[in-house]
C-alpha cells in the first residue's frame, strides 16, 4: 500500500490545484467589468491511480485545463449584427442632416419655390406691361435656381464628408488586423490547445469592432486561428498570422473621390469600393456612390425639366419690344437647345444641370426682354405667360428615364416624390438600426447568462476552493504529524 511520502505528494496536489482554482476565480472576479470577457473555469481531474499488489490507490488531483465558457456561434452572430446595425446608423446619421432641407415648410421649401415661380408667370399675365411684376418673376426665378443649387450644394458637401471619413476608418481597420493577426500567432502557439482565453476574448473584442467599421465574415481555422474576409467575400483582411493591408487610391469618378482596395497574398490590389456592404466603411461608401447622387440626379432631372419646359415656350413668344428667341434659363456648358445640354439620350447627360441652371443675363438686367405676348407688337398680349403659368400643373414635364422625352409632371409631384424618398430611405436605416441595436442587446444578454461572471457563483467558487485548499493543508499537517512520530518515536 502506498506510504506516507506518497499522501503527503496527494495533499500537495490538493494544495496546488486549490490554489490554481482560487486564481482562476480571482481571475474571474477581477475582469466582472471588462468588455466581451469570458468567464473562466478551471478543469479538474482526478490523477492516475498508482498500483500497490493487486490494488490500486488515487494518486490526487490535476488541474488539466483552464476553459473559458464562449459560444462561437454567438459571437459569430454578435459580429455580424455589429455590421448591419453600425452600417444602418451610419447611413441613417448620413440622410438625417439633409432630410429637413427637402420637406417643404411652406416659405423656403423646394415646391414652395417653384409655386412661386409659375406663380410670377401668372402675375406677368394679369399685367404684360407692368415692370414690377417683371422684376418679381426674375426674383423668384433666381430664388428657385439657389434653392435647387444650395440642396444640391447640401448634397455634395454630404458626399465629401462621408468620403474624408474614409482614410481614419481604414487606418483603424489595418491596426485591428494587424493585431488579431498577431493574436492569432500567439493562439496557434499556445503550449495547450485551447488554453489561452485572454488571447480569444481580446480577439472577440477587437472583430466587433472590426465589424462595426467593415461588413466581415469570421470562422476559426481548425488550429484556433480567426479568418476573416469581406462580408461580400471580395477580399481577405486577415489569414492566420497575416493581415492584408486596405489602402485609398484615387477614384477616376468625378469629385476627386478615393477607391478603397486591399492587397492580397499574391502582391495585386484588389479594389473593393463596390463590394463592401455593411460597417461604417459600406455606409460610406453607399452614401457617397449610390444613395446621395441618386437625390443629385432626381434635381438634375427637375432642374432639366424646368429649363426645357419654360425655354421651349419662352423662344417662342414675344417680348415687350417685339424681339424673340430668347431662353428664359440658360442650362449646361454646352446650351443647346431649350437650354439643355446637345445630347440628352441618357439620364447622365442631366449630371450637373443643377449647379450650371441659371437665369438668362439678358432678361435679369432687362426684365422688358420676358416675353409674355404670343404675338409681336401686341405689349398687352399675356398668351405666352399663360402657357408658361400652366406648365406648374402640367404633366409629362420631366424626363426621368433619359430618353429626352418628358415622362414624369407635375413637378409638384416629383418634388414631393423626391422628399418622401429622401425621409423614406433616413426613417428605413433608423428603424434598421434600431433593430440590429435591439437584436445586438438580445444576443449580447445571451451571451451573458453563458459567459459573464456572476460574483454569487464566483464567491461559492471561492468558499468551495479555499475549504480545499484548508482541507489539503490540514491533511498534510496530519501526515507530517505521523511522520514526526515514525521518525522520532519508532526510529530510536
Amino acid at each position: 500500500m502506498p506510504g506516507l511520502n506518497s499522501s503527503l505528494n496527494i495533499g500537495l496536489s490538493g494544495l496546488e490545484v486549490a490554489q490554481a482554482a482560487l486564481n482562476v476565480v480571482g481571475h474571474n472576479i477581477a475582469n466582472v467589468n471588462t468588455p466581451d470577457y469570458s468567464r473562466q473555469r478551471a478543469i479538474i481531474t482526478a490523477s492516475d491511480s498508482q498500483n500497490f499488489g493487486n490494488l490500486q490507490f488515487g494518486a490526487g488531483v490535476t488541474l488539466t485545463n483552464v476553459q473559458g465558457i464562449r459560444n462561437r456561434f454567438l459571437d459569430l452572430q454578435i459580429t455580424q449584427a455589429t455590421s448591419r446595425q453600425s452600417g444602418a446608423e451610419t447611413r441613417y446619421n448620413g440622410l438625417e442632416a439633409i432630410a429637413s432641407a427637402f420637406q417643404d415648410d411652406g416659405t423656403s421649401g423646394l415646391n414652395t419655390l417653384v409655386q412661386n415661380f409659375f406663380n410670377g408667370f401668372n402675375k406677368l399675365a394679369s399685367t404684360p406691361e407692368d415692370g414690377s411684376a417683371r422684376n418679381n418673376l426674375i426674383g423668384q426665378a433666381q430664388s428657385l435656381v439657389n434653392g435647387m443649387q444650395s440642396r444640391y450644394e447640401m448634397l455634395e458637401n454630404q458626399r465629401k464628408q462621408a468620403d474624408g471619413s474614409l482614410s481614419g476608418i481604414v487606418e483603424q481597420i489595418n491596426s485591428l488586423t494587424k493585431q488579431i493577426a498577431q493574436l492569432n500567432d500567439r493562439i496557434a502557439t499556445e503550449p495547450l490547445p485551447g488554453s489561452d482565453n485572454d488571447a480569444r476574448d481580446q480577439r472577440q473584442t477587437l472583430a466587433k469592432d472590426l465589424a462595426s467599421l467593415v461588413g466581415v465574415q469570421v470562422f476559426e481555422d481548425d488550429k484556433g486561428r480567426m479568418q476573416i474576409s469581406l462580408d461580400s467575400g471580395a477580399a481577405v483582411l486577415v489569414n492566420g498570422n497575416t493581415a492584408y493591408k486596405m489602402s485609398l487610391a484615387p477614384s477616376t469618378i468625378a469629385g476627386n473621390y478615393q477607391n478603397v482596395q486591399v492587397a492580397q497574398g499574391s502582391g495585386a490590389m484588389v479594389d473593393i469600393t463596390t463590394k463592401v456592404n455593411e460597417g461604417q466603411l459600406g455606409a460610406y461608401l453607399d452614401l457617397r456612390d449610390d444613395v446621395l447622387p441618386g437625390y443629385e440626379r432626381k434635381l438634375d432631372e427637375l432642374a432639366a425639366g424646368i429649363a426645357s419646359q419654360v425655354n421651349t415656350i419662352h423662344n417662342a413668344g414675344f417680348a415687350l419690344n417685339g424681339t424673340t428667341g430668347r431662353d428664359f434659363f440658360l442650362g449646361a456648358v454646352a446650351n443647346g437647345a431649350n437650354g439643355l445640354p446637345t445630347t440628352v439620350t441618357a439620364v447622365s447627360n442631366y449630371k450637373g444641370m443643377v449647379n450650371s441652371l441659371k437665369v438668362n443675363s439678358v432678361l435679369a438686367t432687362d426684365p422688358s426682354l420676358i416675353a409674355a405676348a404670343g404675338v409681336a407688337g401686341a405689349a398687352g398680349n399675356n398668351s405666352v405667360a399663360l402657357r408658361l403659368a400652366a406648365l406648374q400643373q402640367a404633366t409629362g414635364t420631366v424626363d426621368t428615364n433619359g430618353d429626352g422625352t418628358g415622362d414624369s409632371g407635375p413637378y409638384s409631384t416629383m418634388i414631393s416624390s423626391l422628399a418622401n424618398r429622401v425621409g423614406t430611405d433616413a426613417q428605413g436605416f433608423g428603424v434598421t438600426s434600431t433593430n440590429q441595436d435591439n437584436l445586438l442587446s438580445a444576443l449580447s444578454t445571451q451571451r451573458d447568462r453563458a459567459s459573464a461572471v456572476d460574483l454569487d457563483e464566483e464567491a461559492t467558487s471561492l468558499i468551495t476552493f479555499q475549504r480545499g485548499y484548508q482541507a489539503a493543508a490540514r491533511f498534510i499537517s496530519v501526515i507530517d504529524t505521523l511522520t514526526d512520530q515514525l521518525v522520532n518515536q519508532f526510529g530510536r
